[in-house]
């Protein structure tokens, strides 16, 4: 069963005046983000990945790079909020499973930064040229479309180079297994990205019942 707390922000958050509760807001911005993009990217999972569906609008690589920006950010604000001194103080004082929570998933993300930084660099906005080679010397039976669709009425040419996804995803592989079949290589990244998640949801769980639950009242 569901249970829901209202609080007055203001008083949460302490009108701004905590480093770590500022840090805490941060981060459920960030968490909400990386929440919308994994479940569409579940979702495109299973359809795309798993059933072979058609990708018809390039959504994969799309909210591939929001969430992996998203994630990175997340990893940042998370270890940012450990190292302030309200932080340190309370640490001591967690429960076991928040505190274990907590820890957890920074030292994934930590651990697993470099990695997670360099996708965010290939579908982050800046398409690597070393990238988009490997993609297309390594493609093997993939199948890619072009459509040129004019419409008057449309502020667009109408041209969609539907096979952009392919590459794109292919690209990813550059920074997974050198070789690496497309597809395989992009179900190594999902599931990089699913336990990035698996780890930050953990990780919020345990921030909102150590810091904010009881300032939402009852």
């Amino acid at each position: 069963m569901a249970i829901t707390r209202v609080g007055e922000l203001r008083k949460v958050f302490k009108d701004g005046r905590s480093e770590l509760l500022n840090g805490v807001a941060r981060l459920a911005i960030l968490y909400e983000d990386l929440r919308l993009e994994m479940k569409e990217l579940q979702g495109l999972r299973r359809t795309v990945i798993e059933l072979g569906e058609d990708d018809t609008d390039n959504r994969v690589p799309y909210f591939l790079r929001r969430a992996l920006k998203t994630l990175v950010e997340f990893g940042s604000a998370l270890n940012v909020i450990r190292q302030t001194d309200e932080f340190k103080t309370a640490a001591p004082k967690l429960a076991p499973l928040d505190s274990k929570y907590i820890v957890n998933a920074d030292k994934y993300l930590q651990q697993n930064w470099g990695l997670i930084k360099e996708l965010r660099n290939e579908f982050g906005g800046h398409v690597q040229a070393g990238a988009v080679e490997f993609a297309v010397t390594h493609l093997t039976s993939e199948v890619g479309k072009v459509t040129w669709n004019p419409d008057p009425g449309a502020w667009t040419a109408g041209i969609e180079c539907d096979f952009a996804g392919v590459l794109m995803a292919g690209g990813i592989s550059s920074k997974l297994q050198s070789g690496g079949e497309v597809l395989v290589e992009l179900r190594k990244a999902l599931e990089v990205m699913s336990q990035g998640f698996n780890h930050a949801q953990a990780a919020m769980v345990a921030i909102v019942h150590a810091f904010l639950w009881e300032s939402f009242g009852r």
